[in-house]
């Protein structure tokens, strides 16, 4: 008997399928590996250059310096190129004589910086927390707050001397009040549904004030800290350049009145340098402790 003839499978293949069977799984596996590792590479790079902007910045800041100074744009006795500051401060550096006024201004920063945080957060916290007493100091303490210090550094010198408690005094002025204001912004811009929230499952006054408003205002005091940095940094070289007999200020001060210019710009940069820094640090701190700020 003569059988039928079976019907042929058809032997052709689209493309895709030929190139799939030519193509190799596993260097297909590693083509996708490198566009991985490129998209990967890329993203860090763009990361890199982000976070180098500001660094960017100052470099091209200081190169515009040096090249306008350089060509006469800028009066070079008044605004020498940047590397003879850079020279100076190496010299200085080297042989000790900026060592003792750096840390004698240092030293009474730290102190005066930390006791204005200290107080701040201490006497902000009651104030933000009961409306009363906000209402009572708040008029006060704006004036104050207004109030100019270096009108005040006469008197300072006077009751404490030429020594370090007056600078320490300065600075602690200086900072005190931005630490205060924020503290207390903070405090009393508690979130209204923590505090719903927590009653619900009946939390105490002294539950919600130590677990919901005092971590809740901790972005708040952080950025009063960066305000505070700035002002602190500036009222404690004025108060050595005009009521010191040490100190980066006065330092600064003693060699504009010999018009050496470039030693007069050394402990100028090393302050903006010391308050570039440590901003930076703030910032960072504040950029973790984002997520307790209250949604708006």
């Amino acid at each position: 008997m003569d059988l039928e003839p079976q019907p042929r499978l058809s032997s052709k293949r689209t493309a895709s399928e030929e190139s799939e069977t030519l193509i190799p799984v596993s260097s297909a596996l590693s083509g996708e590996q490198e566009v991985r590792f490129s998209r990967l590479l890329t993203s860090r790079v763009y990361d890199l250059a982000d976070k180098s902007l500001g660094i960017l910045g100052i470099v091209l800041f200081f190169l515009i310096w040096e090249v306008a100074s350089r060509t006469h744009i800028l009066n070079p006795f008044y605004f020498p190129p940047f590397s003879q500051i850079v020279g100076k401060g190496v010299e200085l550096v080297t042989s000790g004589a900026i060592w003792e006024h750096m840390i004698f201004s240092l030293t009474n920063f730290s102190v005066g910086f930390a006791v204005s945080v200290v107080i701040g957060v201490l006497a902000g916290i009651p104030m933000g927390w009961y409306k009363g007493l906000s209402k009572t100091l708040d008029p006060l303490l704006s004036g104050v707050y207004a109030t100019p210090l270096i009108a005040l550094l006469p008197l300072i010198i006077m009751l404490f001397g030429l020594g370090a408690i007056s600078k320490i005094i300065m600075t602690f002025l200086a900072a005190v009040f931005p630490v205060l204001i924020n503290t207390m912004v903070g405090i009393a811009n508690t979130d209204a549904n923590l505090i719903k929230m927590s009653r619900s499952f009946g939390a105490s006054d002294g539950t919600i004030f130590l677990k919901v408003s005092v971590p809740g205002s901790l972005p708040y005091i952080v950025a009063g800290m960066r305000v505070a940095l700035g002002r602190a940094l500036v009222y404690i070289v004025v108060a050595e350049q005009y009521g010191a007999a040490m100190g980066l200020g006065y330092l600064s001060s003693v060699a504009a009145q010999r018009f050496q210019i470039a030693a007069m710009f050394v402990p100028i940069v090393m302050i903006a340098g010391l308050g570039a820094v440590l901003t930076e640090l703030l910032k960072a701190v504040e950029r973790r402790l984002e997520t307790w700020k209250p949604q708006k």
